[in-house]
């Protein structure tokens, strides 16, 4: 495992420390989530990125901030490189229903080579709609729209997206849908790439199901999978879109 790996395990050790130090008495102002997940594949904005790869975070929130790090680190190292993103982001609430929402993310490749991309960094804006404000039988549906923009890539990407939940009370769960669909548009996809100006662009769309399930207060586990599919890298054979599929599972821990 490479040894970038070692921060899952410091994170969890740093949750940890948090938790046996806390006065259980005090309910502090802030929150701190952790996630430590595996994933049979690692697919961003329809782009596959490596295959299984264990993948973990720490997020630090206080009223509507957040800031955080994610890390995902593929099982066959010899063929997929590394990340680790840091994020911080702000959700400002315009009505019950409506909120937008600002991130800015900086993704970091420590054990990128040749001219594969060592780093890049973007910012995003969006807006979040549950549509349980228009009509009582939408409830349990929520909408997002975001615009990102990579200022090393040149990149533009706008992504939309439709949750759905279906409450099962009954076995203490979930089944959380979520259809989306997004289009890229890149001036210079391989940045690090001496005397290579790549120009591209490509759409992309796919669904996955999550079930949750609350083991404590603070802790919860979840599986799920998904289909993601983009209309521009191909198959090497009948000329098809290029679809990926994969299955997850992980545990959440909040402190």
């Amino acid at each position: 495992m490479k040894k970038t790996a070692l921060i899952l395990a410091a994170l969890s050790l740093a949750g940890v420390s948090y938790a046996d130090n806390v006065n259980v008495t005090t309910k502090p102002s802030y929150s701190v989530t952790s996630d430590f997940s595996y994933t049979s594949e690692y697919v961003f904005r329809g782009l596959k990125n490596s295959n299984a790869a264990f993948q973990g975070s720490v997020e630090v929130g206080q009223d509507d901030a957040r800031v955080g790090v994610w890390t995902s680190q593929p099982i066959n190292s010899r063929q997929y490189n590394n990340e680790i993103d840091f994020y911080a982001g702000y959700k400002l609430k315009l009505d019950r229903d409506l909120t937008a929402d600002f991130v800015g993310t900086y993704y970091y490749y420590p054990e990128s080579t040749g001219g594969a991309t060592h780093h890049s960094y973007e910012i995003g804006v969006g807006g979040i709609y549950n549509l349980g404000g228009l009509n009582p039988g939408f409830a349990g549906i929520s909408t997002s729209l975001y615009y990102y923009y990579d200022f090393r890539l040149k990149a533009q990407t706008l992504q939309a997206s439709v949750g759905y939940s279906i409450a099962l009370k009954d076995f203490g769960t979930s089944i959380d849908f979520n259809v989306y669909g997004g289009t890229v548009g890149t001036h210079d996809l391989f940045p690090d790439a001496t005397g290579v100006n790549v120009r591209e662009s490509w759409n992309y769309y796919g669904i996955g199901v999550n079930v949750p399930y609350k083991l404590a207060e603070n802790a919860q586990v979840h599986v799920g999978a998904s289909l993601s599919q983009n209309d521009k890298f191909f198959t090497k054979s009948g000329g098809l879109p290029h679809r990926d599929a994969s299955i997850n599972a992980g545990i959440t821990l909040g402190f």
